[in-house]
């Protein structure tokens, strides 16, 4: 009797974080937790890369759209001016670079009626890459994004219905993390390298993998894809596609078995060749 006892003060006075990590449990969703629904994922997302050199313009998304592309990447920067958030990888010229506004209607124009921004029955990834940690440009971006927020597939609450673009934020990304609250990013976007696992439900009617992203800088990614997709990596936390840039000749990238790849307009073709490659072999458990 006086061994129970002992075992049983023993046990209740043990404390600590190795007691506590023996004892965790993941966290119950809460009521009204945020909510994604997509239609499929391309088998090969081939995102448009703005280039570095020429300066950004409409035209570009025209381009990259009629090329094939199944994701668009727009450079975010404030432009000092008129305080309006504008799309430019370069910090010059910015007077004369079209706004987030503008060149989220050029995709939904391109959209039209259709439910999907390819009218293929897949999902489309808008990508956000903040080039500047600042408050008034996440202020900025996250007012245009409500503004369309029916669009996105992480705007529909609790009902089972796709919605075709998803907003992937990049870039400064931490910075936005902390200034705006995530009740309101995760209605409007992900986050990349987030594990939303306890914080947001994927409502998909057909689920891949899973909804989260990576972004790795080519050759990084080699070695690690496998281990993202199925949660086991070293340096990071949960399920992740897994996007590969800087990649030049995009096959490099592509054959370590990574879901996307940045191209420029003289890769658009080549990705999707890539893509619809992919897409013919034999289907593998995620």
């Amino acid at each position: 009797m006086r061994f129970r006892l002992l075992s049983a003060a023993l046990l209740l006075a043990w404390s600590g974080p190795v007691a506590e990590a023996a004892i965790a449990v993941p966290p119950a969703l809460a009521v009204g937790a945020a909510t994604i629904c997509e239609f499929p994922h391309p088998p090969l997302v081939v995102q448009f890369h703005p280039s570095a050199q020429a300066p950004f313009t409409l035209a570009d998304i025209d381009s990259a759209l009629s090329e094939g592309a199944t994701a668009v990447e727009l450079d975010l920067r404030l432009r000092p001016d008129d305080q309006a958030v504008v799309c430019s990888h370069q910090r010059e010229d910015l007077a004369g670079r079209p706004t987030l506004r503008e060149s989220i209607d050029r995709v939904l124009t391109f959209q039209g009626d259709s439910p999907t921004v390819r009218r293929d029955s897949l999902q489309f990834f808008l990508v956000l890459d903040f080039k500047e940690n600042s408050g008034a440009l996440y202020d900025g971006a996250v007012s245009v994004l409500r503004a369309y927020a029916e669009r996105w597939s992480t705007g529909g609450g609790i009902e089972r219905k796709p919605r075709g673009i998803t907003v992937v934020v990049s870039g400064e990304r931490a910075g936005l993390a902390r200034h705006i609250p995530a009740a309101t990013l995760d209605s409007l976007c992900v986050i990349e390298g987030t594990d939303y696992q306890w914080r947001m439900v994927d409502r998909s009617p057909s689920p891949g993998r899973t909804f989260q992203w990576i972004a790795i800088q080519h050759p990084g990614e080699r070695g690690r894809v496998q281990a993202l997709h199925l949660g086991t990596d070293v340096a990071v936390r949960g399920v992740f596609n897994v996007r590969a840039y800087d990649c030049g000749v995009i096959e490099s990238c592509v054959a370590s078995g990574v879901d996307a790849v940045n191209a420029g307009h003289g890769q658009i073709a080549r990705g999707r060749a890539l893509a619809a490659a992919r897409s013919a072999r034999p289907a593998t458990s995620p």
